[in-house]
């Protein structure tokens, strides 16, 4: 039997129970700390931007052939060095001249079969060449320069390529471009959807491409004027990745 001690006893217990109840029922009620189900988009910009080249690289090289393998050398070695003197006469900085690679090697297909008519080997020729590559900082003495190192010995062109050194003023042109292309193509896609767009949430940039213009040949005549080349422009790309939310249109 229940005395009033014992009674009191349950009624404390039974409200306890309830305070419990009640708490762990308001957590299990409680909304998320997160929004749920938000709309978003997520669009790729891009951007380009032009500019004039205003530094230059040239690839030039020496190739004799030659069944004496030293006197091969040796022309190679002494026209090259004439080349290079030539260069740095005409203004090129010795740094701005950098040796690509010097090889030897036998050439048993160079102007005669392998065997002779009584069956006889032929003796191998050895073809020597080298090559250096040039950086020329002013743009309106290439085609003088490559003219130059012609008559000086060189008798091969391997490529010209012109570049911008600092993109850093075409990179940030690009980059407004393709943030404002991003924003143009988001709000096109809310707009079919019946949306429109809101903050973005989250931006990726991506690597800048920048286009190179490019000439190849190969030469072996001296050259009395210089040679007729065009630097046009070149290209900066950027593009990015943004992700926006979605918000009903008013």
């Amino acid at each position: 039997m229940f005395n009033a001690a014992n009674t009191k006893r349950f009624l404390i217990v039974v409200i306890l129970l309830m305070s419990l109840a009640i708490s762990a029922g308001s957590v299990l009620a409680a909304p998320p700390t997160q929004e749920s189900g938000q709309r978003t988009i997520t669009v790729t910009g891009y951007g380009t931007a032009y500019g004039a080249p205003d530094i230059a690289r040239v690839g030039l090289g020496v190739e004799a052939v030659n069944a004496d393998i030293k006197a091969a050398m040796d022309d190679v070695t002494g026209r090259m060095a004439a080349v290079m003197a030539a260069l740095t006469d005409s203004g090129v900085a010795a740094e701005d001249i950098r040796t690509e690679y010097f090889s030897i090697y036998q050439d048993y297909s160079y102007g005669a079969p392998t065997f002779g008519m009584e069956g006889e080997m032929i003796d191998p020729q050895y073809r020597v060449s080298t090559s250096i590559t040039i950086t020329i900082r002013n743009t309106d003495q290439v085609s003088n320069l490559i003219a130059l190192a012609v008559d000086s010995g060189a008798n091969i062109v391997n490529y010209i390529e012109f570049n911008i050194e600092d993109r850093a003023t075409l990179q940030s042109d690009a980059r407004g471009k393709a943030v404002q292309n991003a924003q143009e193509r988001a709000a096109e896609l809310a707009g079919l959807l019946g949306l429109t767009v809101g903050d973005a949430l989250s931006v990726i940039e991506n690597s800048d491409v920048y286009m190179p213009t490019g000439l190849g040949g190969g030469g072996g005549y001296a050259m009395d004027s210089a040679v007729a080349i065009s630097e046009g422009q070149l290209s900066v790309s950027m593009s990015v990745t943004i992700t926006f939310a979605l918000v009903p249109a008013n």
